[in-house]
């Protein structure tokens, strides 16, 4: 009856609620068998549950059923936090809960206040509304609609316009426990690009910066991208990575940089350091953060990388925090920014033993060019499509499309590789940064993840690995 391909289990309480929701509403309505309602419905990858849906053309009536007594606080939060998913749909929503227990009905008003609620007041939203939406529920509300990055969007950041995932909840509970308790220590979480981890890091610095300064250090070529949350978050200072380094040297004037005298000069003032894609961090830098640790919390957040060759990858970072003493480590795994069916495709791209999770790529379309001239065109003809080429500042993009070269190749563990680039090859095929710190490989691994609804793949003179790929497509 729930509409879904597949049993739904129902715990005893929940049916017990129902029950006496519906008995409820049949005193005070005559058709109650005709509404229709999505029960228990969950959005995808983002684990947020409403437990009745009324959608209709100009409204969306959401009821909670509880069957113990639940303070008016948190119904409160909960019809409100519900309002906020809902709301993109851009329909009138009007949000209840029913308290079996207590027999009792209330409403969440105008002014975000819980008050008792009459049941002819539920039956009439009940039957206004125009007609019931009877399509897949899941089409109306993507993940990707209630995703923000402070990066991409810092108004909607600090605006507040967001929720935290019942996984990133979690996370940032056990990390701000610990860090109330003992006021120190090393706290590390990673994940595929996509899984939330620069949205986690930014409020847990709103919340540990409410009394006392924080530092955010940002690693590789984001810098720009902060400079709004730079003007306007006052109890957080940024540094980049590559200041961390200059102030290090500046301060110690000399060459065997003292991590712990640089600590004392420039990072003592803060309470907490935070660090964005500690992953590209270098090690001298790392060996200053490993000192901070002693005296105040730090807490690291970077990208999970083991789809790339260790030939292409230097783990040594990702090894040294795994090792520090006392770390504690959370791995998330909900993909929230980036589509599911373009993360399996570039992870069996990047790595051919995984081969998995994806019955067929819909969104993605590879092309061959034989040479500079036709790569060019296929790229312009994609540009006119809307598609944008990669680049290391971009951030986000609906379409995207990379250029795989004659330098890519599959080594004999099923890796994709990456050889010397030829000097014949034309500009735009060459992924590089200032510093050089990152491989070919490992940079095109984190430029196509940028990529939210298609990704197209323009392969040059390479016929293997354009065989490898159709076969995985």
């Amino acid at each position: 009856m729930s509409g879904r391909g597949y049993f739904l289990k129902m715990r005893e309480w929940e049916l017990d609620s129902m029950k006496a929701f519906v008995r409820e509403l049949e005193t005070h309505m005559d058709e109650v068998y005709a509404l229709w309602f999505f029960y228990s419905f969950q959005i995808p990858r983002l684990g947020k549950e409403f437990d009745l849906l009324q959608i209709r053309e100009d409204q969306i009536v959401n009821v909670e059923l509880k069957s113990g007594a639940v303070s008016d606080e948190a119904l409160r939060k909960q019809l409100i936090q519900n309002r906020y998913y809902l709301a993109v749909q851009g329909k009138t929503i009007r949000s209840y809960t029913y308290i079996s227990s207590q027999n009792r009905l209330v409403r969440l008003t105008n002014h975000d206040r819980i008050v008792d609620a009459d049941w002819e007041q539920l039956c009439a939203d009940l039957r206004d509304g125009g007609k019931d939406y009877e399509g897949d529920v899941e089409e109306l509300f993507q993940a990707e609609l209630y995703l923000i990055s402070p990066l991409t969007e810092p108004e909607r950041f600090l605006n507040k316009e967001y929720f935290l995932t019942a996984q990133q909840r979690d996370i940032e509970r056990q990390i701000l426990k610990k860090i109330r308790a003992e006021r120190t220590g090393a706290y590390w979480f990673t994940g595929l690009p996509g899984t939330g981890k620069t949205l986690l890091l930014y409020d847990l610095a709103m919340k540990l910066s409410v009394r006392q300064r924080v530092c955010m250090i940002h690693c590789g070529e984001s810098g720009e991208d902060w400079r709004i949350l730079h003007k306007r978050l006052l109890r957080i200072d940024f540094l980049s990575d590559r200041q961390l380094s200059l102030q290090a040297a500046k301060q110690t004037m000399t060459e065997n940089v003292c991590a712990e005298e640089a600590f004392d000069t420039f990072l003592k003032p803060y309470s907490a350091i935070l660090v964005d894609e500690a992953h590209l961090l270098s090690v001298e830098q790392l060996k200053i953060l490993e000192e901070c640790k002693k005296q105040i919390p730090i807490i690291f957040s970077s990208d999970t990388e083991d789809m790339i060759s260790p030939e292409e990858l230097d783990r040594e970072i990702s090894q040294r925090l795994a090792s520090l003493p006392d770390v504690q480590s959370f791995h998330m795994t909900n993909r929230i920014r980036t589509n599911a069916e373009l993360s399996s495709f570039i992870q069996n791209m990047l790595d051919l033993s995984r081969r998995k999770g994806q019955k067929g790529y819909p969104n993605i379309e590879v092309v061959y060019a034989n040479d500079d001239t036709e790569a060019v065109c296929l790229m312009q003809g994609y540009a006119r499509r809307g598609y944008l080429y990669q680049n290391p500042a971009m951030r986000d993009v609906n379409r995207l499309v990379a250029v795989l070269d004659e330098q890519y190749y599959y080594d004999e563990d099923g890796y994709l590789r990456a050889g010397k680039i030829s000097e014949a090859s034309y500009e735009i095929t060459r992924i590089t940064t200032s510093e050089g710190r990152k491989s070919n490989v490992r940079l095109l691994f984190h430029q196509l993840n940028q990529a939210k609804e298609k990704l197209a793949i323009v392969i040059k003179d390479n016929p293997s690995v354009y065989d490898t790929i159709l076969d995985i497509l």
